[in-house]
């Protein structure tokens, strides 16, 4: 039999058209970030307060904020407190500023922690200046000073070091979750499309002491397929290593805390999770606990496609086009009746 040119034209089309479709771009590509309204900030506190006394020598300032929109006022990249706020710490008896560095805490209370470079001075007194560089005009509706002035003394100790008052807890469940179908290069999933049965862990960290006496305390949780994930590695090495990165975060008072980790439904193998974990305190302090790998398997839930980034999406659209072309070829050779 003669293959007639018309339908595998037509095939071959089809073919092309849903490896277009199966290639078409990224999410990341096809959804640009929308301009943001820019914020103006406002302070409202810092930890400790005005008159502190018995600082830690290696203590930290902990500096709370208000954002408040401007209106009709859009920029591209969003400008955090951190971009505008200037902290200056002054040693009293000599007059001289005390180097130190900023940055930004996200546990509770957040903020942005004033560091000093080198331990402060024992038995000392010390005055400090955080201030916002802004140039917009101050909105109406805006409540709070720009500047915050204070005063504290520092004791004699350092902070204690941090100490856990237990091990983490690591039980994986079954449980059953809305699905949602995912059109490619859709900036949103929100077509529900049933129910489908997913995998989670019910994580319990410990409790945890020391460190610095402010604000809360900082879980970093890192799950990997089959070996923990490294704390003194950068991320960006261990992807050589691991198919499967994804982390995670709690926040505790100092109190064990339970959190529900959900797997990610975008890989399409198999694997047994490993839990690495550490605490933080907002001086950025860390220690890190022994990570944990169950003995459980994580099974895929289907191949994720659209709403994020996966691999294979190349190979998953050449296969449809082979899967055409056999078909063809099958038609070709199968014999007339």
């Amino acid at each position: 039999m003669r293959l007639k040119p018309l339908p595998f034209v037509v095939c071959l089309l089809q073919a092309a058209l849903l490896l277009a479709v199966s290639l078409r771009a990224s999410p990341a590509e096809a959804c640009s970030q929308p301009p943001v309204p820019r914020t103006y900030y406002t302070l409202a506190e810092s930890i400790p307060g005005d008159g502190a006394s018995n600082v830690p020598l290696d203590g930290v300032l902990l500096f709370t904020s208000r954002g408040w929109a401007l209106e009709g006022i859009f920029e591209d990249a969003h400008t955090g407190v951190h971009d505008v706020l200037t902290v200056t710490v002054t040693d009293l008896d000599t007059g001289e500023l005390v180097p130190g560095q900023l940055r930004s805490w996200w546990g509770t209370p957040s903020g942005e922690v004033w560091q000093p470079n080198a331990p402060l001075l024992p038995n000392r007194s010390y005055s400090f200046v955080a201030a916002l560089q802004q140039s917009d005009p101050r909105p109406g509706q805006a409540q709070g000073p720009t500047e915050l002035h204070g005063t504290f003394s520092t004791g004699e100790q350092l902070s204690p070091p941090l100490e856990f008052l237990g091990e983490l807890d690591v039980e994986l469940e079954s449980f059953e979750q809305d699905k949602y179908h995912c059109d490619p290069g859709m900036c949103s999933c929100d077509n529900k499309v049933g129910r489908e049965v997913a995998t989670r862990a019910r994580i319990r960290v410990p409790g945890v002491q020391g460190g610095s006496p402010i604000g809360s305390y900082d879980f970093d949780i890192w799950v990997t397929d089959n070996t923990p994930y490294r704390f003194d590695v950068p991320a960006q090495e261990q992807r050589r290593e691991h198919k499967v990165m994804d982390s995670w975060r709690a926040q505790s008072a100092g109190e064990p805390v339970e959190t529900l980790f959900v797997f990610h439904g975008g890989y399409d193998f198999s694997y047994k999770p490993c839990f690495a974990w550490r605490a933080v305190d907002p001086a950025g302090r860390t220690l890190e606990g022994a990570p944990i790998c169950p003995k459980e398997t994580v099974h895929p839930r289907g191949f994720a496609f659209g709403c994020s980034v996966t691999p294979g999406t190349e190979g998953t659209a050449f296969l449809v086009l082979l899967g055409a072309l056999l078909t063809v070829w099958r038609v070709r050779r199968r014999p007339m009746a």
